[in-house]
C-alpha cells in the first residue's frame, strides 16, 4: 500500500536515528560533511544557514557547534519534535530554529535569506514536486551562496530491478522516475529519483551554476567500523574519485552543489 513519506517520517522519527547508526552511514555521512563543510560561509556569526528537509537535526547540530545560526526546517511534525528534544539536550536553542514547512512552499522565509542553503537526506527525493522544491531552494538562497542537494540514484533503483528480474518495474521507473521506497510494515511511500543529468538540469534552469557532483556511495556499500585504517583509505578513496563525472554516477545517491548566479 502507498503512503505519503510524511506518515512515513512522523511514524518513523522516534526510531529515526538509530537506524542510521552504522558504519555504513557514517561514510555516508563523512562524505557529506566533505562537501558541506568546504561550503560554510567565512563569515560565522553574520551568517545564516537553511537545512532544508533537514529531520531530526543531524547537520543541523553539527553546524550550530561551529557557531552558525541555523534555520532547520522540515515537513514532518515527528521528525522536528526529536529534533526539538536533541536541539535542547545540547543547549542550542540559541543557535537553531525550527520550522515547520514544505520544501516545495517555503513561503515562511524571503528570497535571499540564506548564506548557505542544503537539503541533505533526499528530500528533493521525497517531495511532491521536485522542480518547485529546487526552485524554492534558490529562490531563497543569496546570490553567489552555496546550494547542495543529495537525492536517490535512478541508475541504481533501475539495476535492483533488473537483478530481481522485474524489467517491467526497470522500465517504470526509467520513465516516471519514480522508486518505491520500502517501509518497515510492507508498505511504500513514492520516491523521484534522478540522474546526473536531469539533476543538473533543474538547477541550470533554475540560474544554479553547477560546482561539484558526487556519488554516495560509489566504491564500497559496507564497512568495517572496527577496523581504522581500512575506514580511513576507503574514505580517501571515495573523496578523491566520487566527484568525477565517470565515477559520481554510480552513487546509490547522488548530489550536486551548485552556486546562486
Amino acid at each position: 500500500m502507498e503512503i505519503t513519506s510524511t506518515k512515513y517520517h512522523d511514524e518513523k522519527s522516534k526510531t529515526y536515528d538509530k537506524s542510521y547508526n552504522e558504519p555504513f552511514w557514517q561514510f555516508y555521512n563523512d562524505i557529506t560533511w566533505s562537501y558541506i563543510e568546504k561550503r560554510l560561509p567565512k563569515d560565522v556569526d553574520n551568517s545564516l544557514v537553511l537545512d532544508a528537509g533537514g529531520g531530526t537535526g543531524l547537520w543541523s547540530i553539527k553546524i550550530a557547534k561551529m557557531g552558525y545560526n541555523v534555520i532547520l526546517s522540515d515537513v514532518s511534525s515527528g521528525m522536528l519534535k526529536i529534533a526539538e528534544e536533541k536541539i535542547k539536550d545540547q543547549n542550542l536553542n540559541g543557535k537553531i530554529k525550527i520550522v515547520r514547512c514544505d520544501i516545495t512552499n517555503m513561503n515562511e522565509f524571503k528570497d535571499n535569506t540564506f548564506d548557505l542553503t542544503i537539503a541533505e537526506g533526499d528530500p528533493v527525493s521525497y517531495c511532491s514536486n521536485p522542480d518547485q522544491a529546487i526552485s524554492e531552494l534558490a529562490r531563497v538562497t543569496k546570490k553567489g551562496c552555496y546550494i547542495t542537494v543529495s537525492v536517490d540514484n535512478k541508475f541504481v533503483w533501475v539495476k535492483r530491478s533488473i537483478e530481481k528480474g522485474d524489467y517491467e518495474e526497470a522500465e517504470r521507473i526509467m520513465k516516471t522516475g519514480i522508486a518505491k521506497m520500502p517501509t518497515e510494515d510492507g508498505n511504500y511511500y513514492p520516491a523521484f529519483t534522478f540522474t546526473i543529468e536531469e539533476l543538473s538540469e533543474i538547477f541550470e534552469k533554475n540560474n544554479i551554476d553547477i560546482i561539484e557532483k558526487i556519488g554516495k556511495t560509489v566504491f564500497t556499500s559496507s564497512q568495517d567500523a572496527n577496523d581504522e585504517e581500512k575506514y580511513r583509505k576507503h574514505l580517501e578513496i571515495e573523496l578523491k574519485y566520487s566527484n568525477q563525472d565517470s565515477f559520481a554516477g554510480f552513487g546509490g545517491h547522488i548530489a550536486i552543489i551548485g552556486k546562486k548566479n
